[in-house]
């Protein structure tokens, strides 16, 4: 169990998570999300260090380089102010904790947030999203709209939930969330994942099958085949790795295929 955290106004934490909404916003080649992040902490310098010599000190500190999945930066950053609100109680305590800490989460939450984020989670809404669009009735515009709602929505959900919610784990665990991340199984994730793709473009090919026209298609070769052998290359591909972006494109490749060569 976590020591309990130090004590750090509520609007502070709130000035934290709104800033950390521009990580990004002074990106740079040299320190890449260092000035986004040192932007993230001016509250907390405030609230921690009086005098202007003190805020300038530590404000440098965390304007070293610093690069990570700007989603999991959240996560830095409320490990970041437990820390540094601990080391400001603790005059003894060594400030440059904070720092290694830093340095040792950045990588691996990247990994992590890219893997999560941009080659599982968004493909896979995406593909979701546009099922509903093609499966809604001709000519109906708000059940169209269903499609591009639920993917920001559902996508919204999952990156907002981790930027707002991110620093204020990071701040109640503190160096526990270690801990807590080598727990986190991103291989199950991942299969679950691969699955519920498999299954979204299984639908957007049935979907775009039946609202072609062919209603012939069902009774003659090779439509029935291509349907089952499409079925087996999603199911395959999903049990030998693939990510969701390459069974998406893999997709694209083989019906761009089979209209060149007319098998339907």
């Amino acid at each position: 169990m976590s020591a309990p955290a130090p004590r750090i106004k509520t609007r502070t934490l709130l000035a934290i998570i709104v800033r950390s909404f521009f990580l990004q916003s002074c990106w740079n080649f040299q320190g890449m999300q260092n000035l986004g992040f040192g932007f993230s902490l001016i509250p907390l310098v405030k609230a921690l260090q009086p005098g202007r010599e003190a805020r300038e000190a530590m404000l440098k500190r965390h304007l070293e380089f610093f690069n990570t999945h700007p989603y999991c930066a959240s996560i830095i950053l409320g490990v970041v102010t437990r820390l540094e609100a601990e080391a400001a109680e603790n005059p003894g305590q060594q400030t440059l904790q904070a720092n290694q800490v830093k340095s040792g989460m950045m990588g691996p939450l990247a990994a992590l947030g890219d893997m999560v984020f941009w080659a599982m989670l968004r493909p896979a809404l995406a593909l979701a999203g546009v099922s509903f669009v093609l499966a809604a009735p001709a000519g109906q515009v708000w059940p169209a709209l269903l499609g591009p709602i639920i993917f920001l929505g559902l996508f919204s959900v999952a990156h907002l939930g981790l930027r707002v919610g991110g620093v204020l784990i990071g701040f109640h665990r503190g160096i526990d969330i270690v801990t807590d991340l080598r727990r986190f199984n991103p291989q199950l994730l991942s299969r679950r994942i691969g699955i519920f793709t498999a299954v979204m473009l299984g639908a957007l090919g049935a979907i775009y099958t039946f609202q072609s026209g062919a209603t012939e298609f069902a009774g003659r070769w090779p439509g029935t085949g291509i349907l089952l052998a499409l079925s087996g290359l999603l199911f395959l591909g999903v049990r030998k790795g693939f990510s969701a972006t390459q069974l998406f494109y893999g997709l694209i490749g083989l019906a761009v295929a089979i209209a060149y060569f007319g098998w339907i």
